[in-house]
């Protein structure tokens, strides 16, 4: 059994985890929910040997742990996977799968030949279709975070810690994990679940414990507390101040695409209208974020026409389609949204450069602090100055620059993928506002989301792919969880591929 007796942990005067008493036994799987600052990872970094904590102390089988260090937990037989990958990108699957623990020759160098066949073997066990000899970087970030656990699953663990291990992860690859936990379960091995989506935490989890501030507030069978129940123990406001007032849509078109053809995408067509959020909506991989990144001049069309303010663009790369008044928020914030080793003023600022540079080029650094300091102020972005490097900051507030940046060039379309995946329902309101605000403003959106309830909150229509294809299009009282789910699965009709 894994038992934590009043775990506390400080930073300086700030108290992140306040005297936390858990146990879980073998075989379970216990649920770990609370908004970002609520002490969740701390308490798992404790756990995992990433931070010492300053009163308590975690216990395994009866004996209290010292936990130096990860090395230390792994010796134990605790095993962690984070939502910040820890694989090396550069090397192979094959590679990372065997870094530190693969076959040796005599005089310890990696043994390829036998340790290609390890791989495979691996990759075999867990159903994972990737080759041993691709390079990780080239994988999509579902498979990297799958590698990542399997990575962690074969150090044999009796203890598992998964801090938002399934963010990256669509439907069939979450079905995947679904498989995995269900199979560890039944070794006998203890996991914590850390997951900001209700949906997965009754789904992975048969108890579910709720921080606040740094505390322990309950403690529940998940069977028995609705999301409705979860959100005001976690927040202390009710489910339906999640989302904001939907503003109205306009009449005016102000993006048309007609029949896009791609690798990924067969035979797009529909009318984004001013101050309309649309949502994209059906299972992962079926031609959403193809879509948005075709729109943004940075995935090639075979065919078709994409048309702004009656004129028909040809969007060759992401610069010319930022010309047209098009901003896109990407999945993955660290590789393609933001420079993580360079300020919060410069990340905020790099696309709107030649708005800010005067007469001869100079920078107006009196308009771009102002512009820098309100942004900070309106989204509520935790940093001590705008200086602070970007890498520094947590994912809700990373989060939070990527979307200010483009929300800087006052677009005409801004196109978000999945833009609030792996943040905290805190968090999550903050960028619901904003996504409003700039509605409300006359912009127009495009919101690829792979919560649905987020697209129930938030869109006045919704696309739902299948196979590339606009398979329904859902407008009011039908926008529900439950007919985008159906609309996902089964094989829609002619009418609503046409034009949506």
């Amino acid at each position: 059994m894994l038992a934590l007796h009043n775990l506390s942990k400080r930073y300086g005067v700030t108290e992140a985890v306040k005297s936390v008493s858990l146990t879980a036994r073998p075989g379970s799987v216990l649920g770990l929910v609370g908004e970002n600052g609520a002490g969740k990872s701390s308490l798992i970094k404790m756990i995992a040997g990433v931070e010492q904590p300053t009163a308590g102390h975690v216990a395994l089988d009866g004996g209290a742990l010292t936990l130096r260090d990860t090395n230390d937990a792994l010796r134990h037989g605790i095993a962690s996977v984070f939502q910040e990958l820890t694989l090396l990108r550069s090397l192979s699957v094959q590679d990372n799968l065997l870094l530190t623990d693969g076959p040796r020759h005599a005089w310890r160098s990696l043994n390829r030949r036998q340790g290609r066949s390890v791989a495979v073997e691996v990759l075999r066990r867990y159903e994972l279709t990737m080759a041993p000899d691709a390079p990780v970087r080239a994988l999509p970030l579902g498979a990297q975070q799958m590698l990542e656990v399997v990575r962690a699953v074969e150090r044999r663990p009796k203890v598992l810690l998964l801090d938002e291990a399934t963010s990256a992860l669509g439907a069939h690859e979450v079905e995947w994990m679904v498989r995995l936990v269900e199979r560890l379960r039944q070794h006998g091995v203890i996991m914590l679940f850390i997951s900001h989506r209700w949906d997965q935490i009754v789904r992975f989890s048969t108890r579910v414990a709720i921080m606040r501030n740094g505390e322990l507030v309950g403690e529940a069978d998940t069977r028995t507390l609705s999301e409705a129940d979860a959100i005001q123990l976690m927040t202390g406001e009710s489910f339906e101040a999640s989302f904001p007032r939907r503003p109205p849509a306009g009449d005016e078109i102000v993006l048309r695409a007609r029949d896009l053809h791609s690798s990924a995408l067969r035979g797009v067509s529909f009318d984004l209208r001013r101050g309309e959020v649309l949502g994209l909506g059906g299972l992962i991989g079926q031609g959403q974020g193809a879509l948005l990144e075709a729109l943004f001049g940075a995935h090639p069309l075979q065919s078709g026409t994409i048309e702004m303010a009656g004129r028909t663009l040809r969007l060759a790369n992401p610069a010319m389609a930022i010309r047209a008044g098009l901003a896109y928020v990407p999945q993955d914030r660290k590789t393609e949204g933001l420079l993580l080793d360079k300020s919060i003023r410069v990340n905020m600022t790099l696309a709107i450069l030649r708005r800010l540079a005067g007469i001869v080029g100079f920078i107006d650094r009196e308009q771009e602090q102002t512009l820098v300091a309100a942004a900070i102020e309106r989204l509520h972005i935790e940093a001590r100055s705008p200086q602070d490097r970007v890498q520094t900051l947590s994912g809700g507030n990373q989060q939070k620059v990527l979307l200010e940046k483009w929300l800087q060039t006052r677009p005409v379309a801004l196109l978000l993928n999945d833009v609030t995946r792996g943040v905290d329902i805190g968090t999550k309101r903050q960028i619901y506002n904003a996504i409003a605000a700039c509605a409300a403003q006359g912009a127009a959106v495009i919101l690829y989301s792979t919560d649905t309830l987020e697209l129930v909150g938030l869109a006045r229509r919704v696309l739902v792919f299948k196979e590339g294809r606009v398979n329904q299009s859902l407008a009011g009282e039908a926008i529900t969880s439950q007919e985008i789910v159906r609309a996902s699965l089964v094989r829609g009709g002619a009418d609503a591929r046409r034009v949506a």
